[in-house]
C-alpha cells in the first residue's frame, strides 16, 4: 500500500526544494556559471579532443624514462610508508595501544595527516626541496601513511578476541600477544592494503608531477603548456596502459594472498 504524504510533509519537501533551488541559482551566479558559454565551447572542445587522436610515437623514449621515475617514486614512497604504518598502526588501535593516552595521540596525528591533500604536501615539499623526485616521495610517504595506518589500525580493532584471550591466559606479555595472536590474523589484509596503496600512489604520483614533484606528470604539464597535444596524447596513452597493467598485477597478487 502506497504511503500518503501528509500536508505538513508536503510543505517541508516544497520548502527544502525551494531553498536548495535558490542556493543553486545563487551559487551559479556567484561563480559566473554560464551554460551558453559552455554550449558555444563545444565545437572548440571537439577540435581540442580531435588533436589527441594523433599521438607522437617518437616521443615514447622520454615518456618511458619519466614513467619509470614515476613508478620508482610510488614504490619508494609506498615502501617507506608501509614500514612506518605497520608499526604505528598498533599504537593507533585500542586493542594493542599501550595506553588510552598513546592511542588518542596516535589517532589524532593520523587524522590530522589524512586531512592534508597530497597535492598540498607535494607543493610544500617542492617549495622546500625544489623540483624533483624527492618532494614526490616525501608527499607520498605522508599521504600513504594516512591511508594505510587507518586501514591497518581498524583491521587490528576487528581481530578475533579469542586467540588474544587464549595467549593471555598462559601468561604472555603484550608483545607476545601481538606477535602470536594479532599479527597472524592481520598479515594478509596488511599486504592487500600495501598493494592497494601502491596502485593509488602510481596515479597520485602522476598528478604530483604537475606541481614539479617529478615523474611523468612533469613532462605532461610541460607539453600541455606548449600546446603539444600529440605528445600529451602519447603520455596519456602510455600512462593508461601502465596503470591497467599495474592494477591487474596487483589484483592478481591480492587474490593469491587472500
Amino acid at each position: 500500500m502506497a504511503r500518503v504524504l501528509t500536508t505538513k510533509t508536503k510543505v517541508k519537501i516544497i520548502a527544502i526544494s525551494s531553498l536548495l533551488t535558490i542556493l543553486l541559482i545563487i551559487s551559479g551566479i556567484l561563480i559566473e556559471f554560464n551554460p551558453i558559454a559552455f554550449i558555444k565551447g563545444i565545437p572548440r572542445g571537439i577540435e581540442f579532443f580531435a588533436s589527441f587522436l594523433k599521438p607522437d610515437i617518437t616521443y615514447f623514449k622520454p615518456i618511458l624514462t619519466k614513467l619509470i621515475e614515476t613508478l620508482q617514486i610510488a614504490l619508494v614512497g609506498t615502501t617507506i610508508a608501509a614500514i612506518i604504518s605497520v608499526i604505528y598502526s598498533f599504537f593507533a588501535s585500542h586493542v594493542t595501544a599501550p595506553s588510552r593516552a598513546i592511542y588518542f595521540i596516535a589517532r589524532t596525528i593520523m587524522n590530522v595527516l589524512r586531512t592534508i591533500p597530497d597535492i598540498v604536501l607535494a607543493a610544500v615539499f617542492v617549495a622546500i626541496f625544489g623540483i624533483g623526485a624527492l618532494p614526490g616521495v616525501l608527499a607520498l610517504i605522508f599521504f600513504s601513511f594516512g591511508i594505510m595506518t587507518k586501514l591497518m589500525s581498524e583491521d587490528i580493532d576487528a581481530v578475533d578476541r579469542g586467540p588474544l584471550e587464549a595467549v593471555k591466559s598462559v601468561g604472555a606479555t603484550r608483545t607476545q600477544v601481538i606477535a602470536f595472536a594479532v599479527i597472524p590474523q592481520v598479515v594478509p589484509n596488511f599486504i592487500s592494503y600495501i598493494l592497494y596503496t601502491f596502485e593509488v600512489n602510481v596515479r597520485v604520483s602522476i598528478v604530483l608531477g604537475l606541481v614539479g614533484a617529478g615523474g611523468i606528470g612533469q613532462i605532461l604539464i610541460e607539453n600541455i603548456r606548449l600546446f603539444q597535444y600529440d605528445k600529451v596524447s602519447m603520455i596519456i596513452l602510455v600512462t593508461f596502459i601502465a596503470v591497467i597493467i599495474i592494477d591487474g598485477f596487483s589484483e592478481y597478487i591480492r587474490k593469491k594472498i587472500l
